[in-house]
């Protein structure tokens, strides 16, 4: 047993101060409706029928309810679609020729499929020389675009204007050297960087393919640096040009168009995910306050890494639009100081 103190002020309006041993609450309320936040950060609601001695009564803590609250915050408040489009308009006369050839190759390979294929499946349903003769007519058309007929793109250098390409080239090579390179084909910022590790923006990421060779229809004399963002994208750099490669159609832009935009960014993941060139800078929350510390509020708040990738833009106004990060950032600023003014 022990003394109790409570008292409680009217203020009006449905308004009203508790003051008991345990601190002080507050409450608001109607006939039949009032919410209290008691002195123990508790807040309870209770409804009643008016003279008949009914009510009911829930209680929560202000913490659970600030918690409920912000789960069902929206996570992105913005979405950034990282997409290029096919181009199809050409207002330069070398550009449309060029064009023009390769879409000959394109359109003699699939007709050679798709005739040859038809004509196997007469041949093999009806059984006649005559359809096996277009199959085997159909393969030496498809030999004649593999082969034969590929666009041509021979560069005639002076010594000094190779050794100037070879470096050119070769900073690719090195810029894309990681152990990790991301295809980023969307960006979202976050509603709140304390559920992110700090992070203002979060990326949706596919691991890029490697390098992949020459489309069918083209050749060169000179190496090409090439990038495959995914089964269906790539892109090749030219000495004067940038092909785009989606979906077995291709796009061309002339390299004075296209912008590359390459810095070192701060990337949050965690130590299962960390490439293994990457550079660590520092430590962080998953659930983080704004002084750095972890939310506590949050049960299973792991630790995360923030690490610096490099970050490329390569972008034109005519429809280019690709975002790599790259886990080792070691090699932006050189291939920053050789990137064309």
């Amino acid at each position: 047993m022990g003394f109790r103190y409570r008292k409680s002020i009217r203020l009006g309006g449905g308004f009203r101060i508790n003051i008991s041993g345990s601190g002080v609450g507050y409450s608001w309320g109607v006939p039949g409706y009032r919410i209290t936040k008691t002195a123990n950060g508790k807040i309870r609601q209770t409804a009643s029928i008016p003279g008949t001695g009914l009510s009911y009564s829930t209680e929560e803590s202000i913490y659970k309810s600030a918690r409920k609250s912000a789960l069902k915050e929206e996570p992105y408040t913005d979405t950034e679609v990282i997409q290029s489009t096919d181009r199809a308009d050409y207002k330069d006369s070398d550009f449309k020729a060029l064009m023009k050839r390769i879409n000959r190759v394109c359109f003699l390979n699939k007709a050679s499929l798709i005739v040859g294929a038809i004509g196997l499946l007469a041949f093999i349903v009806l059984h006649t020389p005559q359809r096996l003769f277009l199959t085997i007519l159909s393969f030496i058309v498809f030999l004649y675009a593999h082969y034969i007929a590929p666009v041509n793109l021979e560069y005639d250098f002076t010594d000094e204007q190779f050794d100037a390409y070879e470096e050119w080239y070769n900073a690719w090579r090195k810029l894309f050297a990681c152990d990790a390179v991301f295809y980023v084909p969307e960006t979202h910022t976050n509603s709140s960087a304390k559920k992110n590790g700090g992070a203002e923006k979060t990326v949706s990421e596919e691991k890029a393919l490697g390098m992949p060779a020459l489309p069918y229809f083209l050749r060169t004399n000179v190496p090409v640096f090439s990038a495959a963002l995914n089964k269906k994208e790539s892109i090749y750099i030219f000495p004067d040009k940038v092909f785009y490669l989606h979906n077995s159609k291709i796009s061309a832009y002339d390299l004075s168009e296209v912008s590359f935009n390459v810095d070192s960014v701060n990337c949050v993941t965690d130590q299962e995910h960390l490439p293994a060139d990457s550079k660590v800078v520092k430590e962080t929350w998953l659930r983080v306050n704004a002084d750095g510390s972890p939310d506590r509020r949050y049960k299973n708040n792991k630790k995360c890494l923030v690490c610096e990738y490099g970050r490329l833009r390569i972008r034109s106004d005519s429809g280019l639009n690709i975002y790599f990060l790259l886990s080792n950032s070691d090699n932006v600023d050189q291939f920053k100081a050789i990137l064309p003014q």
